[in-house]
């Protein structure tokens, strides 16, 4: 499915489209694809209406020059939600998925969503005297030209390989090309989003990958001293991408969070 933004991106999203259901938004991060969150469809689709939204110059959206900011990002989320006339919607952002989701609370407050869930994203991307837990060594002495940098293999565990193949064929038909995000990856760099986490609007949990390759799990710790109120968990034997990796493991830890929230 496809919408366009109101500076006329054509963007394309996935629907399961039952409309008796609360919804869960979901968003890769950069670089990513809605290819990966298809068991995690299969294991929320029962009790949810799932979108997955594949942001501008991503999956099978368009390749643009224009909005590469977070905070176009958020907006176009809100327009997306707008146009399908949603409320009390669940996001869970996974990388800076997350990212576009802290943008959206600040651009909106509550907004359209009800609750957040952030996959494996520090809410600070450069480590500093104050914060610790940024991107693996990115730092204000070597930023912007370590985002350069080949990242690597994002995550630890095996991905189902009907997950892997339709993510590979997709990038065969849509190819995506870094270079076309640098800029969304630089802005993405520079936020800092403790602020939101303090006074959030919506319930959060903060999921986080024991083993991934870009983030040091202990982050939640410091979220948790950021705002007590924000729900945490590690997950085993997972890296970066943990709605790819351990779907299961993850469902779990949403649904309990959301038991918890009265948002089942």
């Amino acid at each position: 499915m496809r919408f366009v933004t109101t500076d006329h991106v054509a963007l394309h999203y996935s629907d399961t489209g039952e409309k008796d259901k609360k919804v869960i938004l979901g968003i890769p991060g950069i670089g990513g694809t809605s290819q990966f969150w298809h068991k995690m469809i299969s294991l929320f689709n029962p009790i949810y209406r799932i979108i997955l939204l594949d942001p501008r110059n991503q999956g099978q959206s368009e390749r643009t020059d224009k909005g590469q900011r977070i905070a176009r990002h958020a907006a176009d989320v809100e327009e997306l939600l707008a146009s399908l006339n949603l409320h009390d919607v669940i996001g869970i952002g996974n990388s800076m998925g997350a990212a576009n989701l802290w943008s959206y609370l600040d651009l909106y407050g509550k907004g359209r969503l009800c609750a957040m869930v952030d996959l494996d994203q520090s809410p600070k991307m450069i480590a500093d005297i104050d914060w610790q837990y940024g991107f693996r060594d990115l730092s204000w002495m070597n930023y912007p030209d370590y985002l350069k940098r080949p990242f690597g293999k994002a995550f630890y565990a095996h991905i189902a390989d009907e997950m892997f193949e339709a993510a590979k064929e997709e990038q065969e038909v849509f190819p995506y090309d870094a270079r076309d995000n640098y800029k969304c990856l630089i802005d993405h760099a520079e936020q800092d989003w403790r602020d939101i986490l303090k006074e959030m609007p919506v319930p959060m949990l903060v999921l986080a990958g024991k083993n991934s390759p870009f983030f040091d799990y202990h982050f939640t710790d410091a979220v948790k001293e950021i705002n007590p109120d924000i729900e945490t968990e590690v997950i085993d034997n997972c890296g970066h991408l943990i709605q790819a990796e351990q779907p299961e493991a993850m469902h779990d830890a949403v649904m309990r969070f959301l038991h918890k929230k009265k948002l089942v």
